[in-house]
């Protein structure tokens, strides 16, 4: 297969992603502070954004297994990554 083809096909998979977790990312991230949440997730420490958002770790960990079960987010090792970035 070409570059060329797996390319294309890497954008339609992206696409048939995000058109599957639009309705999802809409309900998840309708609150401000879970929308602020998501897009400090893969760039800043559970710490930082414990402290800039006042959620407790705990709950910022429970909310990121919450969104991983929705296919919101991919488990790589400690650490979370988004899936439509």
């Amino acid at each position: 297969m070409s570059d060329i083809s797996t390319k294309r096909i890497e954008e339609l998979l992206e696409t048939l992603v995000k058109i599957h977790l639009s309705p999802i990312i809409d309900k998840e991230l309708a609150d401000l502070k879970m929308k602020q949440l998501y897009e400090m997730t893969g760039r800043e420490n559970i710490s930082v954004i414990s402290k800039r958002l006042g959620f407790s770790t705990g709950k910022i960990s429970q909310i990121w297994q919450r969104w991983e079960q929705k296919g919101l987010l991919n488990k790589q090792g400690k650490f979370y990554k988004k899936a439509i970035l």
